[in-house]
């Protein structure tokens, strides 16, 4: 359903990991729809440049990469990757994204509030 929406340039769309669609991030790219989604554990790429972390951020890794896997050429465009362990849970999680003009902080945030609407609709 959300491939069928025209969203304005700006949008920050979120998602579960389960959605990944390297040709359809590549057409949000595109469009200037900004995604942030969990990445999948047996995702390829390649680092490009690692960017600084501040200290007990809960921020692990906050990297550029290229996918390098057998769908890469479905989507060109450099992703940032970056990790966040929770301090409550001490769960590690993995985001995507492109939006790179936003702290790696932030984007946790987003994230962790789409967690509020998964509860909201149990």
């Amino acid at each position: 359903m959300a491939r069928t929406l025209n969203l304005p340039k700006g949008s920050i769309l979120v998602f579960d990991g389960g959605y990944t669609d390297y040709a359809w991030y590549n057409h949000l790219i595109e469009n200037k729809v900004y995604l942030v989604t969990r990445q999948k554990k047996n995702a390829c790429y390649t680092v490009i440049e690692h960017h600084s972390v501040p200290e007990k951020s809960g921020i692990t890794p906050d990297q550029t990469i290229r996918l390098t896997g057998p769908r890469a050429e479905q989507h060109p465009a450099f992703l940032r990757r970056v990790g966040y362990r929770d301090p409550e849970t001490g769960k590690h999680y993995v985001f995507l994204t492109n939006a790179f003009h936003l702290a790696a902080n932030t984007l946790a945030a987003i994230y962790k509030e789409r967690w509020q609407i998964e509860l909201f609709f149990k």
